[in-house]
Order: C-alpha cells, then structure tokens, then sequence
C-alpha cells in the first residue's frame, strides 16, 4: 500500500510538470465540470420531485351552480351550489420508487460519459503535443543540418570560381539546400497552426514538455478504468429498473381527500362537509411481457461488458508493445549513432577533396538523417505511450 501511495505520489509531481497543468486548463476552457455540474443541479431537483409527488400530489376542484327552481315555497326561484375539494394521491406502495433509482443511475452515466469525454481529450492533445514537439526537434535537426551545408556551399563556390569543381556540381549542391530551407519553412507553419490549435484549449499555460518513459503501473491498473464498460453496466442496471416500474405499476395509490359544500337549495338540509380515503387500484396494470423482455435486454448488455474488458485489454497490449518497440529500436538507433556521424564527417572531408562524388556525399547524409529522425520518432513515441499508460492507470485524468 505505501509503494503504491509513493508511487502515486511521484507520477503525480512528474504529470504536474508536463501534461497535468495542460490537460487541466483545456478542461476548464472547455467547461466540462461547469455543465456536469449544472447537470447534478438539474438530476437532483428532479429526484426531489418525484419524491415530493410520492406524499404531496394534491389537487383542487372548485364548482359553483346556479339552480332554476319553478316548485319552491319562496319568492325567489334560483339557489346556488358552491363545491370544493381537496385531495392528495399518496404513493405508500413506493410504486414510483423505480423514477429516483432511474434519475440516480442517469447521473451515474453522465458521470461515466464525462469520464469517456475527458479521457478522449487527453489522449487527443497527447498526440497533438507528441506532434507538436516531435515536429520541433525536426525542425532544429534540419535547421542545424542547414547551417551546416551552408558553410559546405561557401566552399564549393570558392572551388567552382577557382575551376577545381564544375559549375553543375556547385548548382546541384544549392538546389539541394534550396530543398532543405522550403522543408524548414514548411514545418516552421505547421509549428505555428500547432501551436494556435492547443492553445485554444490551454490558452493559459505552455505546451508542455513530454519526458516522462518509464511505466509506473500495471496492466491491472490500466484496465481497471473502463469508463464504457461502466456506462455498459448502467445501461443494463436502467433496463432493470425500467422492468420493476412496468411491474409494479399495478400497485395501488391511496387517495385521500376533503369536501366542502355551500348550498342556498331552502329545500335542503344546509352545507356538507365530507372526508374520504380510497385505495386506487389499477386492474390492468403490469406489461409484464414488455417487462420480461427489457430484462432478458439488460441481460445482453451485461454480456457486451466482455466484449469492452478485452477491448481495453488490447488497447493496453498496444500501447505497451508501442512502448516496447520504440526502447529496443532507440537503444539501437543511440548505439549505431556514433559510426553515422563519423562516417559524415570523412565523407565530407573526402567530398571537399573530390574523392567521392556528390551523390555518395548526400547518401551518407540522408543516412545519418534519418537515424537522427527515428531517433526523434522513437523518443517521442515512448513518451507519449509512457504518459498515456500512467494517466489512465493512475485514474488521475479523471477526477
């Protein structure tokens, strides 16, 4: 248990240095706790409601009458007839006990949705930065490479103005760098759209850095957090609930009331006044056979629930063979660096000397480039497979 607290704790100061305070401000620009929120406030009241109407269903019927008499002993040939009543339905069966579990399992979903919706953003600017920064070091790979040929051509000119290098291999090796240079201010766009694209979501803090490439947790703790195989499970739970109210809808509601009546009739014996109880009973109540089949539903969603475990299993198996293979092919690219590098620097002292041509020249080059640009790759795939494993697992990208 205090492993696990430690462990907890230090995933927590190293997400807070990275991803946590990004992922944090986009969901506040996006108002995800705000709405759900307003959402409780809603499902609440309703609960209060539907409780409220269980004890407090009243009504009031008012009349008033007026009466025409030809046979009365009086003068006067008209009386008047006031009626009033009060009555209140009262649930004591808990008949409508199924409405409050049904408005609680509703806010038990949306808390599921939410936490589906939060873990998609995550994992949408986790791959957003990952490109972000990965395009980043591209760029100063290229703009380094760039500084460096260039100091290349100023020599070649010397020897092309000295006759010691034809004028079509001087050309060749600028229309080269010319490629180089549109490539950097390609990325350099990119990079700007990037930026404006997070900073939409987190327009208060950084894009952040993603150095983090060791798993903290387990396979157990990743597929522990299945937001959908939850939402799955509550489905199937309000299909149940939705069967017991069919069911016990043809339990009886006491009715109880009082009446109050003003009668000016001279022929009668004065007002009345009445109290009354009654048991209203529902003889057709009970879709049983709808009921029957909205279990036998709930039933097959609870097998889907199988379905969404190996899901999630496979997801995790994913990002962990991602993770794997990007440690095994950066230890070999780091390794295999070293002879890329010597072998750029004597090509390009035998080119400078015409030893090789320029072909082998950028052949050796685009080698060593590309080492370099899977080294990136691969580094910035373990990061982000590393974050997202310890996010999910840890449980913190949704609180």
């Amino acid at each position: 248990m205090l492993k696990k607290i430690v462990t907890l704790w230090l995933f927590a100061l190293t997400l807070q240095a990275d991803m946590s305070s990004f992922y944090k401000d986009a969901l506040k620009t996006l108002q995800y706790e705000k709405s759900y929120n307003l959402y409780e406030k809603s499902n609440k009241t309703l609960q209060s409601g539907v409780t409220y109407s269980k004890y407090a269903n009243f009504s009031v019927d008012a009349a008033y009458t007026n009466t025409h008499a030809k046979l009365l002993p009086t003068s006067a040939g008209n009386f008047n007839t006031i009626d009033i009543s009060l009555s209140d339905s009262i649930d004591i069966f808990g008949k409508n006990n199924y409405k409050i579990e049904s408005l609680r399992l509703e806010q038990k979903t949306t808390i599921e949705q939410l936490y589906v919706k939060k873990e998609q953003l995550f994992i949408a600017l986790l791959n957003l930065v990952s490109l972000y920064k990965g395009t980043a070091q591209e760029l100063k790979l290229h703009q380094n490479l760039f500084t460096e040929q260039e100091e290349i051509y100023k020599k070649l000119k010397l020897l092309g103005e000295h006759g010691d290098m034809t004028k079509l291999d001087v050309l060749r090796f600028k229309n080269t760098l010319t490629t180089l240079k549109t490539k950097i201010v390609s990325q350099k766009q990119a990079l700007v759209k990037m930026k404006k694209q997070l900073k939409l979501y987190a327009p208060h803090v950084a894009i952040p850095t993603l150095d983090r490439t060791k798993l903290l947790f387990s396979k157990e703790e990743f597929i522990a957090h299945n937001p959908q195989a939850m939402l799955n499970t509550l489905d199937a739970q309000k299909r149940v609930i939705q069967a017991d109210g069919m069911n016990n809808s043809y339990l009886p509601t006491l009715d109880a009331g009082v009446s109050y009546q003003k009668l000016d009739d001279p022929t009668g014996y004065g007002d009345n006044y009445s109290i009354g109880v009654a048991l209203h009973l529902p003889l057709n109540g009970g879709d049983f056979k709808e009921a029957e089949a909205l279990k036998v539903s709930a039933l097959s969603f609870e097998a889907q629930n199988v379905t969404y475990k190996i899901q999630r299993e496979n997801e995790y198996i994913q990002h962990r063979e991602s993770f794997e293979n990007a440690s095994k092919q950066l230890d070999i690219l780091e390794k295999a660096l070293s002879d890329y590098e010597k072998s750029v620097a004597t090509i390009k002292t035998a080119y400078l000397k015409q030893y090789v041509d320029f072909n082998t020249y950028l052949q050796v080059l685009k080698q060593t480039l590309d080492v370099k640009k899977q080294i990136i790759a691969m580094q910035t795939q373990k990061a982000k497979e590393a974050t997202l494993i310890n996010a999910i697992a840890s449980g913190k990208i949704y609180e």
